[in-house]
């Protein structure tokens, strides 16, 4: 039986009411909410903490506390246990995951944003992230805003994953870090932070590197992050920030499942490789106004140099060498007012972009190309809260893409594009008590094409004529406490797609043929998705979230002539079904024991939209966590011990179907990584322990 939306209202209408008389019983009062994680970003730039309860979206918040007890060492690993993510390997590096949301699986263009301290990082070229060029070490928290977003803008139908760095403490400390573990891991880091006055300063510098779990498939990555903020009074606040990363990532590919059966960790394409160079600097700032209002905005600049080989066999090797060169800012007003019980929180934004990027390849499909990107935005948000249980939201956004696009080589032909449109967002939520509430919201989101989707290689097609993908969400949910110890949040959601992008090959072979980037008619993805968290007892803490997604295509879409879609087919690369399941104990002072669980149902393999093939098998993987920390003269001492996959569990997240036959464009898939152990110890020297103070 299909899933339809309409076939999940009831559900959770019955699970709201039993929720709400649950609430009933067990709520105290009305400071349950006052006790409730906030959300910084639910605005285009941080400005008033908002209770995450009252936006109209299921909204996951993860600390620095939460990605310390899960012991990931990538912000792929960090989101992995939440709702509404699907996450692949694609090149058999574990720093380089594919992420993307609700649906959406990252091929071949990513439909989420990801920002960094207010500013967008997906690459202007095909919108991926290079998560590697994001120091763990600094986040101070993760928010993870699904679906669409009319502050947020282009490139958001599945969602916007925001990460907040950290400011400095209330205490000038020194920390030192060193990890080694499986693979000939080894990571150290050094960094500093605390208060001078009113200035405060984070300080970071680490160096880390690893063998792989597939033969040349390793990692050396340098970072250095340092952010000095300013507040003269209690109305202003600045701060600025710079990011270096200088990385080399080794590339392993994917195997038959043959050259599994001999051997998991081999690597059929050596050499192949990702270099990085990223400065990265961010300057944001708030000033409170009279009157309720208040200025936020933000400038940026960045500099990226990258430098990939890749061996497709056969003699043929390609060389590309990029430099992309960012710059930009929001400037934002934002304005607090309040009549009787009515509450009214206006945004209004602009922001600017551009992006040029060149890039030169190599090899047997040469070419020297510039692409010039100018983006101009403006949007205006209101949330009226009309009574303390009943609030509305209401945005609307305008964007301006303009692409220049030259090819010195004459393989492509040259072209410009101009894309822009309006998206809406309208949202309702409502307090059935003070512990429960109940929402609605429906946004509009779209992708504009890349230059490289619209002009391609010889003997490819161009097509510059492409359309901008454009979605439609529908979300219903509910959220708050079933006790004072249990927070709940389920959402039903539903994003129909027009206009999607996709590579279609009528004759091909291998990597020639008369292939060309096309719109498809229509695509939907829908689901259900549940979180429950809750303090069991002082000494025990658990975490489940689970996710039941549907993406399929709407129409008969023809990709190539073996590989034919139709209507009610799935899309490729995308789980039904994805299950975390985290405990954690607290059985003596200092001490915690973590045991988490991951359960990620089959998938369609990339290239088989047809459905015509066995789904890549679902799997199962558990990790263990001990950790201890302890105050000692002069600061704290903490050591820890992380397991991955303690069954040794052989599996695989990624798989392709070429030719469907075993040759060199067959069905191939992406081993994952058998059982890995890890071990840090960190001390953290304070200078007040010596001083008796914080800032001087």
């Amino acid at each position: 039986m299909r899933f339809r939306l309409q076939q999940f209202c009831v559900p959770v209408l019955v699970a709201t009411l039993f929720f709400t008389a649950t609430s009933r019983a067990t709520a105290q009062s009305d400071d349950v909410v006052e006790t409730r994680e906030v959300v910084v970003s639910s605005t285009r730039l941080p400005d008033v903490p908002v209770d995450s309860r009252t936006l109209p979206s299921k909204v996951t918040i993860i600390t620095a506390e939460d990605i310390q007890k899960t012991g990931a060492k990538t912000v792929q690993e960090a989101v992995q246990w939440a709702t509404g993510v699907v996450m692949y390997d694609i090149v058999g590096n574990g720093f380089q995951q594919t992420i993307d949301l609700r649906g959406f699986n990252g091929q071949a263009v990513p439909a989420t944003s990801v920002f960094v301290d207010g500013v967008r990082v997906n690459e202007p070229d095909f919108n991926s992230v290079n998560f590697d060029l994001i120091p763990m070490e600094t986040i101070d928290r993760i928010e993870i805003l699904p679906s669409s977003s009319a502050v947020f803008g282009k490139n958001s139908l599945g969602g916007t994953i925001n990460i907040i760095t950290k400011r400095g403490g209330e205490t000038r400390s020194v920390s030192a870090e060193t990890v080694y573990g499986s693979y000939n891991r080894e990571r150290t880091t050094i960094s500093a932070n605390g208060p001078i006055g009113k200035f405060d300063f984070v300080s970071s510098f680490s160096r880390e590197k690893e063998d792989g779990y597939r033969r040349e498939s390793g990692a050396n990555i340098t970072r250095y992050f340092g952010k000095l903020g300013y507040r003269p009074t209690d109305t202003t606040d600045i701060s600025v920030s710079y990011t270096y990363v200088g990385d080399k990532l080794f590339q392993a590919g994917a195997l038959t499942t043959q050259e599994m059966s001999q051997d998991r960790r081999q690597n059929t394409s050596p050499g192949d490789f990702f270099a990085h160079e990223n400065n990265f600097i961010r300057m944001n700032a708030r000033q409170v106004l009279p009157g309720g209002f208040s200025l936020t905005g933000n400038a940026f600049y960045r500099n990226l140099a990258q430098d990939t080989f890749i061996n497709f066999g056969g003699g043929f090797t390609s060389p590309t060498t990029m430099h992309t060169e960012s710059r930009g800012g929001v400037v934002q007003l934002s304005h607090e007012g309040e009549m009787s019980e009515a509450k009214n929180s206006f945004v209004v934004g602009t922001e600017f972009t551009r992006n040029d990027f060149n890039g030169t390849q190599g090899g047997f499909l040469p070419s020297r190309a510039t692409t010039n990107e100018d983006i101009f935005a403006g949007y205006v948000q209101d949330t009226l809260r009309v009574t303390p249980r009943l609030s509305f939201v209401g945005g609307l956004r305008y964007d301006h893409n303009q692409i220049s696009f030259d090819e010195t080589l004459n393989s492509r032909p040259d072209g410009n594009a101009r894309f822009g449109g309006l998206t809406p967002r309208g949202g309702v939520s409502y307090l059935l008590t003070p512990s429960t509430n109940v929402y609605f919201n429906y946004s509009q989101g779209f992708r504009v094409p890349t230059a490289q989707e619209m002009f391609a290689f010889l003997p490819f097609t161009s097509n510059p004529g492409l359309r901008p993908a454009r979605a439609q969400t529908y979300e219903m949910g509910v959220k708050g406490n079933i006790t004072s110890r249990t927070e709940y949040a389920m959402a039903v959601f539903l994003t129909d797609v027009r206009n999607e992008i996709q590579f279609t090959c009528i004759i091909c072979a291998g990597a020639f043929g008369d292939g060309v980037n096309r719109n498809l008619d229509s695509t939907r993805r829908q689901g259900i998705e549940a979180t429950v968290k809750s303090k069991l007892t002082d000494i025990v803490s658990a975490e489940v979230n689970y996710t039941y997604v549907q993406a399929k295509f709407r129409n008969r879409e023809v990709f190539s002539s073996n590989n034919i879609a139709d209507s009610g087919d799935s899309i490729p690369l995308v789980p039904n079904h994805r299950l975390s399941v985290m405990g954690h104990l607290y059985p003596a002072p200092g001490w915690t024991a973590s045991l988490i669980g991951l359960y990620v149902g089959s998938q369609g393999s990339l290239g088989d939209d047809a459905n015509a093939f066995e789904r890549i098998p679902g799997y199962f993987v558990l990790n263990g966590r001990v950790a201890y920390e302890s105050k000692v003269p002069g600061g704290r001492l903490s050591a820890y011990l992380l397991l991955n996959n303690l069954t040794n569990h052989e599996y695989s997240t990624y798989g392709t179907v070429g030719d469907g036959t075993a040759g060199p464009f067959g069905r191939t898939f992406m081993p994952a990584p058998g059982i890995t152990v890890f071990g840090g110890l960190s001390y953290r020297f304070e200078l007040s322990a010596l001083t008796g103070g914080g800032s001087q």
